[in-house]
């Protein structure tokens, strides 16, 4: 049986893998779109095959990181709740 601490401990690993798993995608967006920008550049795809797929990789980035920002708040707001109820 897991004790109070050990909970909590696997709490804080649970959201660091969360933060962890958001930036990386976000990172691999980033990457992605400049790949896209390449081969463009290369005329291996159309203008409008560059646009759409820059679209939804920018839209992909966008939604990790807002969901990477909501664990980040959650994670502080907790932190500071825990730090006023030990009394600092």
């Amino acid at each position: 049986m897991l004790g109070p601490v050990e909970v909590q401990l696997l709490i804080w690993v649970i959201v660091g893998a969360g933060i962890t798993a958001g930036v990386f995608l976000l990172a691999r967006a980033v990457v992605e779109v400049g790949a896209v920008a390449y081969a463009a550049i290369e005329r291996n795809i159309t203008r409008r095959q560059a646009t759409e797929r820059s679209a939804a990789l920018v839209g992909a980035a966008v939604v990790a990181l807002v969901a990477t920002a909501i664990i980040a708040a959650i994670a502080v707001l907790a932190l500071f709740a825990g730090l006023l109820q030990n009394g600092f």
